[in-house]
């Protein structure tokens, strides 16, 4: 009787264990399908080419991302995956927190600051906010068409909040809900978005093969409203009124990202698809040596398309881009320093820097 109840017993902790299983399968199932419907139904959509508001949304960030031009969405990690691959907030250990500062062309500058601790069993969460700084820029008239003398500086900005978990040791899923802001003086536009992302490791029995899917910038219509946007108008018998004039309804550059990459003896090779619903998609390839745990070595670039026009678009866009970063621990906090440079045909090429601090 006792040997009976004993195999009952084993029986019950395999049925246990294949439910579990089995549930866990059906969660990963659902995320990828729902992921793969929402890509297909909001991004790659060609009519809808140079007609996106909130552009500032496709302004990369992350040392790491950057250098290795985004093609590596199945290991992406730490802060910086809340942009790129929200599933990758759930690697982090600990809290960390994380700034960095990219020059682009002109007086652009671009700040990132983000802060994520680990929940313990229940995943991540991770706070960011980027903001755009394009310097000032000198106010024009009919009248007044060389300058009034007087000028304006524009707020870009977007807050970020991310949520990740591993649903087991090859799969993890993370969700990012943002806030959009741009003002001018006297008119400002602000809109809603959510990313989600997936990623999964050693497919198919293969170690250090993953792929990864990620949607992002899925959301509500950008619409200027303000006083900036009224105006005069004279009548027949030059009698003047107000009005305003009705800004466009724009929707948000969504993206959907499919990816693979490949991670062996300290090296990550990475490939990235790209479906754009604002111009012509792209495909992205990156690398990535480790040394040591210590020092990180990274390139990254697009490939060129077949279309003339995209071709056209992605040069002006960027190049050929590396960076490297050196992860030293100091008095218990793992201290990671990088850089990056962002290569640009037509324009001085981006420098990116970025400190980050783990606990």
């Amino acid at each position: 009787m006792e040997h009976g109840k004993n195999t009952c017993g084993s029986c019950g902790g395999t049925s246990y264990g294949n439910i579990e299983h089995n549930k866990m399968k059906s969660l990963i199932k659902i995320a990828v399908s729902s992921i793969l419907l929402l890509g297909f139904l909001s991004a790659g959509d060609e009519a809808r080419i140079g007609t996106s508001g909130g552009s500032q949304l496709l302004v990369p960030v992350g040392a790491r991302g950057v250098a290795m031009s985004g093609a590596d969405l199945v290991y992406s990690h730490g802060i910086e995956s809340s942009y790129w691959n929200p599933a990758g907030l759930s690697r982090i250990e600990g809290a960390t927190v994380l700034a960095s500062q990219m020059t682009m062309f002109g007086d652009v500058n671009v700040s990132y600051f983000g802060a994520g601790s680990k929940l313990g069993n229940s995943g991540a969460i991770g706070l960011t906010v980027k903001s755009i700084d394009l310097g000032e820029i000198p106010i024009t008239t009919v009248e007044a068409i060389d300058g009034t003398g007087s000028s304006f500086r524009p707020n870009l900005s977007t807050l970020s909040l991310t949520y990740a978990n591993a649903f087991s040791d090859k799969s993890r899923f993370g969700i990012t809900v943002k806030a959009i802001s741009e003002s001018i003086p006297r008119a400002s536009a602000s809109a809603f978005a959510l990313d989600a992302g997936v990623q999964y490791e050693n497919l198919n029995d293969i170690q250090g093969l993953g792929i990864a899917l990620a949607l992002k910038n899925i959301g509500t219509d950008m619409h200027y409203e303000g006083s900036g946007l009224t105006t005069t108008a004279s009548d027949d018998d030059n009698l003047e009124d107000f009005y305003n004039i009705e800004a466009s309804y724009d929707k948000l550059p969504s993206t959907f990202d499919m990816a693979v990459s490949y991670k062996v003896a300290g090296a990550t090779l990475a490939l990235t698809y790209t479906s754009h619903n604002f111009r012509y998609d792209d495909l992205t390839v990156g690398g990535e040596y480790e040394l040591m745990n210590m020092i990180y070595l990274r390139g990254g670039m697009s490939l060129p398309q077949l279309d003339d026009e995209s071709s056209q678009t992605d040069e002006v866009l960027g190049g050929v881009n590396f960076g490297a970063g050196l992860k030293y621990n100091l008095f218990g906090t793992n201290l990671l320093v990088e850089y990056t440079y962002r290569s640009q045909k037509y324009f001085d090429g981006n420098n990116l820097i970025s400190l980050s601090l783990g606990f």
